[in-house]
């Protein structure tokens, strides 16, 4: 029984203990809770004030780089419009009490324009790249590259500039940072305006003794072929700064188009360069046959052409130019009450086409002259009475010693060449077959035929059908009928056939620099063979070796 009382007492007691000791923590666990709750707060705390100030700074200075960039569009807007610094601050004060009544009507800060200026002005120190974080690096730049500029007056900083209107206008940089440090300026600043104005006439003389250096070097006395430097300034030469040449002819200024006189009956294209009427033409496939009056009219302005041709040769000498003979051609095609047929057609700029050494044909005209040892293509064209005539031939330049013999033989190649195939030309002939009897003659004395070229029909059109290639194995369409006028204008190379366009797009000269030679004639298809209406007569000059003429003009 003792027993089982002292248990149960002690059970009573350990009991009663294990209550006083729950009560303890129970109390202790509470007080620290407290204590870390007050804890917690007062850090969410600290973090939100820091948070708050952090994003009020970068508000703050978001809002002083959007009043900045007012404050620049602003000024460019007044500036744009105001033509000097007293227009410019009248501007400003309008725009101040505008922006004062619309700032107390919204309720806003009634802060001016001049007051964000000032505001800028003195933040120009403290202004941070960093603390724009929207902004673009350009942006940031451009604030930098602004804030580096000084007053003129009183050497401050400047964000934006008050420019002096006389020195926009000579172009001088000066900027002031307000009306009245420019006025206060303005005695020192004058001086300014004298410096720049004397700059400006130093500048001014330079500029204008360059263009009397370039207008000298680009005249025909002191050009220079082989130095480009100047070429930029000539309208005709500037297309050839970067041009390869591949022989050893080089373009020179050319002089303006020849006029024509008004009562000169002109073909379509005289006045547009556009041959309206051949295009129309090109349509149609089949070659014209000329009535009599019309063979009749053609014959006159062949033999017009010829005597025009000749008169050309008669000029050709060393130390002439190509201009002056151009002139003169045109002169004496003028004269007789014809109009040259090559001005203007499709914008070639002078009255007859000249191309010497390596030049394939269609030469333009210019400053270069002749030397000794050159040869020289002339190629005449005339409208007279409403057709027209073609024809050319190939000259040696100067003393016969002074000309090479491959010159000389290929010269000879080229007419002779043509007139074989001139005495084969009959009714019933194949056009085709002109080339087949050109290529033949000129590939047995080691010359080729440029492919690039073609004989044609001429008349009442400078161009028309049929179109008559001179190399073998081409394919020219049409059978030669009584009517038919045509030419027949071989160009032969020294070396190989292929040409080169010049950049003037007319001007053509062989790829491998080496010589070629043409000659032409227009012809007329009669029922008994051929006539050659522009054919050489007892007063044209000679070519310089024995053309034969009783074998091929009999």
């Amino acid at each position: 029984m003792i027993n089982t009382d002292l248990g149960k007492k002690q059970n009573n007691t350990s009991s009663e203990n294990n209550n006083v000791k729950d009560d303890t923590n129970g109390k202790t666990y509470d007080h620290i809770c407290s204590q870390s709750n007050v804890k917690i707060s007062e850090h969410v705390e600290k973090r939100t004030e820091n948070f708050k100030l952090k994003l009020s700074d970068n508000f703050t200075s978001d809002r002083n780089y959007l009043r900045v960039r007012d404050c620049e569009a602003e000024e460019n807007k007044m500036k744009d419009s105001s033509n000097n610094v007293a227009e410019f601050e009248s501007n400003v004060c309008t725009m101040n009490e505008k922006q004062s009544s619309n700032n107390l009507r919204e309720g806003n800060d009634t802060e001016t324009y001049e007051e964000k200026r000032e505001y800028a002005e003195e933040g120009v120190e403290k202004v941070d790249m960093d603390s724009y974080p929207n902004s673009s690096e350009k942006e940031k730049l451009s604030v930098v590259e602004e804030n580096e500029d000084l007053c003129s007056g009183c050497s401050k900083r400047l964000l934006k500039k008050l420019s002096c209107p006389v020195c926009l206008k000579n172009k001088i940089v000066s900027y002031f940072c307000s009306q009245e440090c420019f006025k206060n300026s303005w005695r020192n600043h004058v001086k300014i305006h004298e410096e720049g104005k004397k700059n400006n006439e130093e500048e001014g003389e330079k500029k204008n003794n360059f263009m009397e250096i370039v207008k000298k070097e680009l005249s025909p006395k002191y050009f220079n072929p082989m130095n480009r430097k100047y070429w930029v300034y000539d309208d005709h030469l500037k297309h050839f700064v970067n041009f390869t040449f591949t022989g050893h002819v080089r373009p020179w200024p050319i002089s303006r188009m020849n006029d024509v006189p008004r009562h000169i009956e002109r073909p379509d294209y005289a006045i547009t360069s556009i041959p309206e009427s051949e295009l129309k033409y090109k349509r149609k496939s089949d070659i014209y046959i000329n009535n009599e009056d019309e063979i009749k009219r053609i014959r006159e302005a062949c033999t017009l052409g010829r005597k025009t041709l000749d008169y050309a040769h008669s000029l050709v000498s060393p130390g002439i130019t190509t201009d002056e003979i151009d002139k003169k051609v045109h002169d004496f095609i003028v004269k007789h009450d014809a109009y040259p047929s090559t001005l203007n057609y499709y914008k070639f700029p002078k009255s007859c086409c000249t191309s010497v050494n390596e030049i394939v044909c269609h030469g333009i005209p210019d400053y270069r002259p002749l030397k000794n040892g050159d040869i020289i293509n002339i190629d005449i064209s005339v409208f007279f009475k409403g057709v027209h005539a073609d024809l050319n031939e190939t000259y040696f330049v100067g003393d016969a010693t002074n000309i090479s013999n491959e010159a000389k033989e290929l010269v000879q190649t080229c007419y002779f060449s043509l007139m074989e195939a001139i005495m084969k030309c009959k009714p019933g002939m194949l056009y085709k077959n002109i080339g087949n009897i050109i290529d033949a003659y000129v590939s047995k004395k080691n010359f080729s035929v440029v492919r690039t070229y073609s004989g044609h029909g001429v008349g009442k059109l400078f161009h028309s059908n049929p179109t008559i290639p001179h190399f073998r194995k081409n394919k020219a369409v049409g059978i030669m009928k009584p009517g038919h006028v045509f030419t027949i204008e071989p160009m032969i190379n020294q070396g190989h056939y292929s040409d080169v366009l010049w950049p003037d797009k007319w001007t053509s000269a062989t790829s491998d620099g080496k010589l070629s030679a043409q000659f032409e004639h227009t012809l007329l298809i009669t029922d008994k063979g051929v006539e050659i209406l522009t054919k050489r007569t007892e007063d044209s000059p000679s070519l310089g070796f024995d053309t034969k003429d009783d074998l091929y003009t009999a």
